[in-house]
């Protein structure tokens, strides 16, 4: 069966196979001119006879080329992807396969563009499922990482709370500014000066009741991670602290009453629901450790009906709240 080709405008034929190879070898043909045998789908470049070419087989007369099923499927499964994630793997996989086949198909496959479409469009839809995760996953994270920070000002507060409870055995009260300079003269360190809640834990370093900054740490706005540099008045320094503490609470009735509280708004007397997912840590004069919930939009802990913070609530036994906020 003979190959008809076009050459300079002309068509001549038909030749065998090993003709046009030797044409092609002399350079009497190029790659470009067209060429068609019987059965074939039309007239094609002789490119795209990689076979009539090089002589390593027979020219399959009658074949026509055909587009890879893998490489539809491929694109089929990337384009779901977009809808199901799951689907992008596949696409990859056998867009790859083949783009990898046709190459290798001598002109027998096509479905390049499928292919090649087929395994981009599944890693963008790989692309978007890990977004999709990340976004699902993300509030969980940060939730817990919230809840991490709780319990870690819990537990910081009960270490306060201990060493609250020694020095008011040792000095008949918790710290304020009477005791100031008792604590000095009695241990022989300068006295410790300032209305904040910082100033007034000082007081503990120079009785010597601790010697760690970190128990007053909280995450809150504003707050660091303590240096552990302890010396002077680089104890507690700002930042490092936050809790808010009660200096004049009642004690003469055993009734428990807040002592230190976080997390605040930084330079407010009002609770941050933020940190600890709206829950505010409260250290009470009996040592127990409460979370209390925060309103969100007012920022109050409400306890028996009423804002905790309210001078005129019961729970303070008609002695108002001095509250010393972090510095």
């Amino acid at each position: 069966m003979g190959i008809f080709i076009q050459h300079q405008g002309q068509q001549t034929g038909p030749f065998t196979h090993q003709e046009i190879q030797a044409g092609v070898a002399s350079g009497l043909y190029q790659q470009t001119d067209l060429v068609w045998y019987e059965g074939a789908a039309g007239w094609m470049p002789l490119s795209q006879l990689p076979l009539l070419l090089n002589g390593t087989a027979q020219l399959p007369f009658g074949a026509i080329p055909k587009t890879s099923g893998l490489a539809i499927t491929s694109m089929v499964l990337g384009i779901s992807s977009f809808f199901c994630g799951i689907t992008s793997i596949p696409a990859i996989i056998c867009g790859h396969i083949a783009h990898s086949k046709i190459r290798k198909s001598q002109g027998q496959q096509t479905g390049t563009g499928f292919a090649i479409a087929g395994f981009i469009t599944g890693y963008l839809g790989m692309i978007v499922m890990v977004a999709m995760l990340a976004g699902l996953t993300a509030p969980m994270v940060i939730r817990q990482r919230k809840k991490a920070d709780q319990t870690e000002a819990v537990s910081n507060a009960r270490q306060i709370g201990l060493a609250l409870m020694e020095f008011e055995s040792d000095y008949g009260r918790y710290p304020d500014a009477s005791t100031a300079p008792v604590v000095a003269n009695d241990t022989n360190t300068p006295e410790i000066t300032g209305t904040s809640s910082n100033a007034r834990f000082r007081q503990l370093f120079n009785a010597g009741l601790t010697a760690s900054e970190q128990m007053f740490y909280a995450k809150a706005t504003g707050t660091r991670k303590p240096d552990g540099n302890t010396t002077g008045s680089q104890a507690v320094a700002p930042g490092e602290c936050g809790f808010g503490y009660v200096e004049n609470i009642r004690t003469d009735d055993g009734v428990p009453r807040p002592l230190a509280m976080a997390p605040f708004v930084k330079g407010r007397a009002e609770f941050d629901p933020k940190p600890f997912d709206g829950k505010a840590v409260i250290l009470w004069s009996d040592n127990s450790v409460r979370s209390e919930t925060i309103n969100l939009t007012t920022g109050e802990v409400i306890i028996d009906g009423q804002n905790l913070l309210d001078p005129a609530h019961p729970i303070w036994g008609g002695v108002p709240p001095s509250l010393l906020l972090p510095e």
